[in-house]
């Protein structure tokens, strides 16, 4: 049987950035991820502030992209730059392994293995992994589980599965574009937003739905919106809806996806997911896991619920999606939102300022 302090199932960016934090405050860590090689269908964007905040090595930045472009359903166009930062694209496979590199670095332990169960979740927790076909177990005295939106963790535990939508995408090698562009229409993205996103070598295009059987539709009626042809394999894939449900049950701690740490309306990931695993890790180090909720929460709390609130009103059908692009053609509001997003690590007054200018519109 193995023996550490700390167990991180899964290897993605929320579970190598407590397993790099962890590590680095002299806390035995394993982490465990089931496929090493494995790259996640993701857009790949983030604020490229970010890097600096989070010690983010800046060679996983394949490319910069200073412009976001919108098209309502009626086919309104905004196109809103990039100020004091840029979108940085990153290649999910490569970015997530210079992560666990990093945790590596700083003394946790890799290993490559298939979480199964748990034969016991108190005060002292034991997990059941395969290492090549080989079952091992291993007793630790935390859990961060950063299994993602499929988490097994929660499934053993006997917790619902997270809430999500279905996304569809592929990678197409023949588009120019300089922008993150964001497409509204119900006729191809009901309640959500289909994209095209620059990569490092290729273009990220695809859509989302709550109905999975209806993603092949709504994709191909997406490419005949905006002119393309689809000749690759798609993939399908589940974006966490934050409920804000579980934070740790004990000394388990769930972050990332296996938490729903997804930004509502935006459906951006990567960074909540990372200082979610710093949280966790800070909570573990203190010897208070309790305390990791109320760090989410003083840190996140309100942007996630303003955002989950606009959402609701304005991606309900076509015409509150209009009113939605209405309101970002004054710069103002463009101004305070792009700081917000670039300004992760600062400006309580540019969320209050936000906050207090969608307050006067939603009454």
């Amino acid at each position: 049987m193995l023996r550490t302090k700390v167990l991180v199932i899964g290897g993605g960016p929320a579970g190598s950035a407590a397993a790099r934090f962890l590590a680095r405050e002299g806390v035995e860590t394993i982490l465990v991820e089931r496929n090493l090689s494995f790259f996640k269908p993701c857009g790949g964007g983030i604020p490229s502030t970010v890097f600096d905040e989070l010690g983010i090595p800046k060679k996983a930045i394949r490319k910069e992209i200073k412009k976001v472009k919108i098209t309502s359903p009626k086919g309104v166009i905004l196109e809103i730059g990039l100020k004091g930062g840029s979108i940085a694209m990153v290649k999910r496979g490569e970015f997530d392994s210079i992560l666990r590199d990093e945790a590596k670095n700083h003394g946790a332990q890799i290993i490559e293995a298939e979480f199964r169960h748990l034969e016991e979740a108190g005060r002292q927790i034991i997990a059941q992994v395969n290492i090549n076909g080989k079952e091992e177990r291993i007793r630790t005295d935390y859990l961060v589980a950063a299994d993602g939106v499929n988490s097994r963790v929660r499934f053993a535990l006997g917790l619902k599965p997270v809430a999500s939508l279905y996304t569809i995408s592929e990678r197409i090698g023949d588009i120019d574009t300089d922008s993150c562009e964001f497409w509204f229409g119900a006729s191809h993205a009901p309640r959500f937003y289909s994209w095209v996103f620059p990569e490092a070598e290729s273009v990220s295009v695809g859509t989302g739905s709550f109905e999975a059987g209806a993603l092949r539709g709504l994709l191909q009626r997406f490419y005949e919106r905006r002119k393309l042809d689809t000749k690759h394999a798609t993939r399908m894939y589940r974006i966490p809806l934050w409920k804000g449900e579980v934070y740790n049950k004990d000394n388990l701690l769930f972050v990332g996806d296996a938490a729903g740490h997804v930004m509502p309306l935006t459906y951006e990931g990567i960074y909540h997911a990372m200082k979610a695993g710093e949280f966790a890790a800070r909570a573990i180090t203190a010897g208070r896991p309790s305390d990791y909720k109320k760090l989410w929460k003083q840190r996140f709390y309100s942007r996630f619920l303003i955002m989950k609130k606009l959402c609701d009103y304005f991606l309900k059908d076509d015409n509150s999606v209009e009113k939605l692009v209405a309101i970002y053609r004054r710069h103002e509001i463009q101004d305070v939102t792009m700081r917000l997003w670039l300004e992760k690590s600062s400006g309580k007054g540019n969320l209050i300022s936000f906050m207090n200018f969608f307050r006067r519109i939603l009454g």
